[in-house]
């Protein structure tokens, strides 16, 4: 078998000479096989045919002339079979130099096309891209379509080479200024810890990690006035630019409210109506929004369909502060929104959050949860806000474990230490 199989091994051309000079063996071989095989009964029909003669030419006694005759006959046989075997001889020459070189003229038809085709193929690259016809391919049989197949595969990669340039171009594009925009969002929220380092009447720390390249959360903290500070967390229903731009106009309008001395549902109030009057997309705004007097630790807070806040008393633990929240901002025109008082005393903290905790997701689509945060909150409650979120963002990641973030996360921690001595 081995032989067998090294003999139908090899190229195109090779394969096509040898199975032709194997048919033409064959052939030659059965052609001679009939010839002998038929020699042979003639000879035995002319020698059955020379004795019944013999036996004729003894009855009339001319046993002479028949020995005469029977040697010129057989002398004029044996020349016609040896012409018959030299015609024969001559015609096998014949026949093998037609099959070979009908044999070469096909494989030349076969290999030529195919070998030129092999070389253009694999000349493919960055500067030769394309398969292109030749007349060299045109042979009107399966070769041609071959090619033709090749050229009109090649037509399309070049084209899909192309737009794949065009869209990694413009994806580049669009990278740069998905980057350039995360880094103006970012220094438009304060990342300056401690922010106020001349204010010791508190300390506070605050993060978002966005899921995308740019988020729709944000928060802010700023002093209104010396005894007078304002804090907002929000998120923006959606993701990408179109809630980043939301973010930002909201978080200026927000500001902007409370800085002109409007409460913090006042605030929400105006900022609702001016955002539905160009809300085409249906977009809307979670917020927390309070209002903290630092001398007195008083303050005035208001929730519009944002996550519940964290509180902690002195010495206590974290624990959520449920209670009934106002709509979101954005939705209604016109709604009311409700605002509610709280009191801090010197060691109280409060931690403040977007959904993106509480609904952070591991690979089983497990959701983290608030009592998942609330047991990292509490494993070091007594430690600063910074840590505080350190601690939180650690065991968000060990709970996830590498699965892939769907929504920004927004965190806000803040303690009271209360009124520096001194101050009126």
């Amino acid at each position: 078998m081995e032989k067998l199989r090294r003999i139908f091994s090899g190229g195109i051309r090779l394969k096509i000479f040898r199975m032709l000079l194997i048919t033409i063996v064959l052939i030659i071989a059965a052609y001679t096989a009939v010839f002998l095989y038929q020699s042979s009964r003639v000879e035995q029909l002319v020698d059955s045919t020379y004795q019944e003669q013999q036996r004729l030419y003894q009855v009339y006694g001319l046993e002479d002339q028949y020995e005469s005759f029977r040697s010129s006959a057989v002398a004029r046989f044996q020349r016609e079979m040896f012409h018959a075997r030299n015609i024969l001889m001559i015609s096998v020459v014949a026949i093998v130099a037609t099959g070979l070189a009908s044999a070469f003229s096909t494989a030349t038809r076969i290999t030529d096309p195919l070998n030129t085709i092999t070389r253009r193929v694999a000349s493919l690259g960055v500067r030769n891209r394309q398969f292109k016809m030749e007349d060299v391919y045109r042979t009107g049989d399966e070769i041609e379509v071959l090619a033709e197949s090749f050229a009109k595969q090649s037509a399309r990669t070049a084209l899909y080479i192309e737009q794949i340039q065009r869209v990694t171009a413009e994806k580049e594009r669009i990278g740069a200024e998905l980057d350039m925009a995360s880094r103006i969002q970012g220094s438009q929220l304060p990342n300056l810890f401690p922010p106020f380092p001349d204010r010791k009447e508190f300390s506070l720390y605050a993060s978002m990690d966005p899921a995308k390249e740019v988020g729709g959360d944000f928060y802010d903290f700023f002093m209104i006035d010396e005894d007078h500070m304002g804090f907002v967390i929000a998120d923006v229903s959606g993701k990408g630019v179109p809630a980043a731009l939301l973010m930002m106009v909201s978080r200026v309008l927000i500001k902007s409210g409370l800085q002109n001395g409007k409460s913090p549902a006042e605030t929400l109030a105006s900022v609702n109506n001016q955002l539905c009057e160009s809300n085409d997309e249906e977009f809307f705004v979670t917020v927390w929004l309070a209002v903290l007097e630092l001398s007195t630790g008083n303050g005035i807070a208001a929730n519009a369909g944002h996550e519940h806040p964290v509180l902690r008393r002195a010495g206590g633990k974290y624990e959520l502060q449920v209670y009934r929240h106002s709509l979101a901002v954005g939705v209604m025109k016109d709604v009311p929104f409700r605002q509610h008082q709280f009191h801090l005393n010197p060691g109280d903290s409060f931690f403040v959050y977007t959904d993106g905790v509480p609904e952070a997701t591991d690979r089983n689509s497990e959701l983290y949860g608030t009592g998942r945060m609330l047991e990292a909150l509490n494993r070091d409650a007594d430690a600063e806000p910074d840590q505080v979120l350190a601690n939180l963002t650690a065991d968000i990641n060990r709970f996830v474990d590498g699965a892939e973030q769907f929504d920004d996360i927004t965190m806000l921690g803040f303690r009271y230490r209360g009124p520096v001595a001194g101050d009126s």
